[in-house]
């Protein structure tokens, strides 16, 4: 009869630690979905030795399973506040994240007013000299991203 009693016991201790964990992660993901800007991959771009300003223009984040996925607007290059920073030509483009990403989209287009985006294959800068826009699609299990930077490109000594 006591063996049954301890049974029972440590029945009912597993079955509260697990729904115990199950709430956590809830409370921690709806925590999570009430301020985003802390939860979401961290981006790093790099541009040759340079590293460009990037901005976040929009993205959409599902942070747990019953909650509703968070959207942030998608906005347009051209409403979003770039800093340009200089760069040589043939530079590579190098992307990382602080998540694992599915896949990423490098587009490109010149000029700060023009929206008109190719997509790239390879990363790497134009020879020619110029003020280049990048867009930068990020596709991630939970969600998805996008960003802006800018560049110009110079032949010429940088530091002058």
């Amino acid at each position: 009869m006591q063996f049954k009693r301890k049974v029972k016991r440590y029945l009912m201790a597993v079955v509260l630690l697990v729904l115990s964990a199950y709430v956590t992660i809830f409370i921690k993901n709806y925590v999570d979905s009430m301020n985003p800007e802390k939860t979401l991959p961290a981006i790093s771009v790099s541009v040759g030795y340079t590293q460009p300003v990037v901005q976040r223009a929009g993205y959409t984040w599902k942070f747990g399973p019953g909650i509703s996925p968070v959207l942030s607007p998608y906005i347009s290059a051209e409403d979003v506040p770039l800093m340009v920073t200089d760069c040589y030509p043939n530079e590579n483009i190098v992307i990382n994240f602080s998540a694992p990403c599915e896949y990423i989209i490098l587009s490109q287009t010149q000029g700060l007013a023009n929206n008109d985006f190719r997509q790239l294959y390879t990363w790497v800068t134009p020879a020619e000299e110029g003020i280049y826009v990048y867009k930068i699609e990020a596709n991630f299990e939970k969600g998805d991203m996008l960003y802006y930077f800018a560049v110009q490109v110079k032949n010429n000594n940088l530091m002058q």
